[in-house]
């Protein structure tokens, strides 16, 4: 009798490894249990799919056990500690749900090859808080039930016990698990080319339609589950691809807009410019806005992790005033996206420079190492005018690849990093005194943004001097998640209604408000209040990406309820402008500066690679007949912005998710199907022109021999 308990309890414990160890991968896929993930609409078959591939790695992992292990005492041992693996699995890739907020794929780890000095500890430290403030403890129920369930057992009755299989029932196993993991493989792609096939979202719809342990076990193996979409779309002639591409190429004397139907071109005038557009007479072309800025130098700002949010909150905004102050003097996109994927700031800078979206699931910066791409770039056009380019990035400059990619993808014809920095005199662990008379130190892991303002300032202007005409492009460390470093502190009384109720990393994240504000007033006033606004310079700001702060602080921080959708929306949204400088002053008060040539506002979607295309017009770069496609930021003409992680998608009259489009924002608005379909087409076009290192130049080619181009 004692014996036929304990066959009980055993079989008990093996029923809860499957059920268990199965349920716990709903904490990477259901919304409900991770606020922090983008799922797919969950349906019948994928989740029939989903339980065949998890089952079929768990029979698996039991089977490769078994066949060493034959009492049932060890084999509970061997399951219990399996089965706190995969645990630890599951909250791993929670965590990289939280910071990314999709699935994990091993394209995307290329993101940690980044050195981690200043973000290591408060990274890992915000990890293990989610154990406690998010519950995440609760994913290790499995392992703490079969422990009870072991520890409850009679250990010394089952370390006698066991039974044998013979070869014949082991290899009857393993075919079953084969043809059920075959099945899942082949139903899961099925579901995958008829739902989204764009590889970004690849670990996410096969986490819930294949399986966690099977999609992660293909992925350790080296199993390639992207699509090669220039066989999936049949683009197989030169005719036809110059035909897909030419449909979205906005570089052309005329062209219909899909969202709009309006004619647009290549050359923007004044009556399809934004009616609040100003244009001083000093730089006034008439009607025409094209090559308004020929000749100017551009100082291009790359600003970190800021969301517009800050900069329209009332209680936030009125802590930034010279930023109020410049955006009277400059064109400001109210309704602008960010376009980044894995690869997050290094994204932001491609969308901006190249005017093309990243994969999405992968970092670009990094698959130079095997890709070494040719594509074209504003640095590479300002070169071809003539003009001195030099990117300046306090952190070290193996970050992100940028010592190989500035150089030789994009061009730049110098790179000053923070190893620069330190060679002229810079101590790091000195920080940078940017307030000489409080005595105010600003200590980072970095160089600190003041500094790096006053030296874009005095290394431009030096550069002018010597070479004429010059492209800078100044990136700003901080704010930077875990938002620490802040020189002025975390603070509890700034927003005292809230301080108390949000986490310390959003608190740490508004309180830094105060820090930009100084750092873009740096950019243009001096310490002793001195002018250092670079002559004759164009400054166009744009920020990366947004912060991504969880748990509802949002709501809180906003004063209302919002939902999972729209606080997507929010956290993609992030400012951008740009300031014409000219020579006669406005006084706000304690400062003055320099009166805007150009300014406005546009509430229309924009995002980063409209940019470029609106760089390229309004300095009239030499492009001939390279093909662009995103829309003038100037113009009144409609289009759509795109997050290539998360694939959601932003239009004038809504907000939604292409991984499930009933998550949308108004919830009252329905997508519409074509909008739907030419969009996506756009993003499989986008991703073969980053698939290899010279398929930008066969599209080109391929558009020359079509079209004459």
């Amino acid at each position: 009798m004692k014996d036929k308990n304990q066959w009980s309890v055993y079989f008990i414990f093996l029923s809860m490894y499957f059920i268990l160890n199965i349920l716990n991968t709903y904490w990477l896929t259901v919304q409900e249990l991770n606020r922090y993930i983008a799922p797919f609409r969950h349906t019948f078959l994928g989740e029939i799919n989903a339980f065949l591939g998890n089952f079929s790695i768990l029979f698996l992992f039991m089977i490769i056990g078994y066949i060493v292990i034959k009492k049932l005492k060890a084999r509970m041992i061997f399951l219990l500690v399996l089965t706190f693996i995969l645990n630890f699995f599951i909250f791993w890739m929670g965590v990289f749900n939280l910071f990314f907020g999709t699935a994990f794929s091993i394209p995307a780890s290329t993101i940690f090859l980044n050195p981690s000095d200043g973000f290591a500890m408060g990274t890992f430290l915000n990890a293990i808080l989610e154990l406690v403030t998010y519950a995440r403890i609760l994913v290790f129920l499995p392992f703490i039930i079969l422990l009870v369930l072991y520890l409850l057992s009679d250990r010394e009755q089952l370390k006698t016990m066991s039974f044998r299989v013979t070869i014949q029932k082991y290899l009857s196993a393993v075919l079953l698990v084969s043809v059920t993991l075959f099945t899942a493989i082949f139903s899961y792609y099925e579901q995958y080319k008829l739902t989204l096939p764009i590889n970004s979202v690849k670990s996410t719809f096969a986490i819930q339609n294949l399986g966690v342990y099977p999609y992660y076990i293909g992925e350790f193996i080296g199993q390639p589950f992207d699509l090669d979409l220039v066989s999936f779309l049949e683009l197989d002639t030169d005719e036809k691809l110059a035909k897909a591409y030419q449909d979205y190429n906005k570089n052309v004397d005329s062209y219909l807009s899909y969202f709009d139907k309006n004619t647009y071109s290549n050359r923007l005038s004044l009556t399809q410019a934004v009616a609040d557009l100003t244009i001083d007479p000093t730089i006034s072309n008439g009607d025409d806005l094209h090559g308004i800025l020929k000749g100017r130098n551009l100082v291009l700002v790359h600003l970190e992790s800021l969301n517009t949010f800050l900069m329209e909150s009332e209680m936030i905004s009125e802590r930034m005033p010279f930023f109020q102050a410049l955006k009277e003097q400059s064109f400001y996109f109210s309704n602008f996206y960010n376009n980044v994927g894995m690869g997050v700031s290094s994204d932001g800078e491609l969308a901006v420079l190249t005017g093309l979206y990243p994969m999405g699931d992968r970092t670009l910066y990094w698959e130079y190492n095997k890709n070494p791409y040719t594509i074209d770039s504003l640095v590479s056009y300002f070169n071809q005018e003539g003009y001195y380019t030099e990117a300046i990035h306090g952190d070290k400059e193996t970050f992100y690849n940028r010592d190989l990619i500035y150089p030789d993808m994009y061009g730049f014809d110098h790179f000053y990093s923070l190893e620069d920095f330190v060679k002229d005199g810079y101590v790091i662990s000195e920080g940078y005194m940017y307030d000489t008379v409080n005595q105010k130190v600003h200590h980072s892991p970095w160089i600190s943004d003041y500094h790096l303002a006053d030296y874009t300032y005095q290394h431009g202007s030096s550069l002018i001097n010597t070479y004429g005409s010059i492209m800078l492009f100044p990136i700003t460390m901080m704010p930077h998640t875990p938002y620490e470093f802040d020189p002025n502190g975390i603070r509890y009384d700034v927003y005292p209604e809230i301080s108390r109720r949000i986490s310390h990393v959003t608190l740490n994240y508004i309180n830094y408000v105060d820090y930009v504000d100084d750092v873009l007033k740096r950019f243009f006033i001096s310490e002793t209040g001195q002018d250092q606004t670079l002559e004759n310079s164009v400054y166009v700001f744009y920020s990366d990406h947004g912060s991504g702060i969880k748990n509802g602080d949002l709501n809180l921080i906003l004063g209302r309820d919002i939902s999972v959708i729209e606080t997507r929306q929010i956290l993609q949204k992030v400012p951008a402008w740009i300031y014409v400088p000219g020579d006669e002053y406005v006084s706000y008060g304690d400062y003055m500066i320099r009166r805007g040539l150009m300014t406005g506002s546009q509430s229309l979607v924009r995002s980063q690679v409209d940019l470029y295309r609106t760089i390229i017009e309004l300095f009239d770069l030499p492009v001939g007949n390279d093909p662009y496609y995103g829309v003038h930021g100037l113009s009144v003409e409609k289009t759509y912005a795109m997050d290539n992680r998360l694939m959601d998608v932003a239009t004038d009259a809504y907000f939604y998710s292409m991984r499930n489009p009933r998550n949308i924002y108004p919830f009252h608005q329905t997508v519409d199907q074509k909008t739907y379909d030419y969009i996506l087409r756009f993003k499989q076009l986008s991703d073969i022109i980053v698939s290899r290192d010279d398929m930008q130049q066969i599209i080109k080619e391929a558009l020359g021999k079509t079209y004459g181009t």
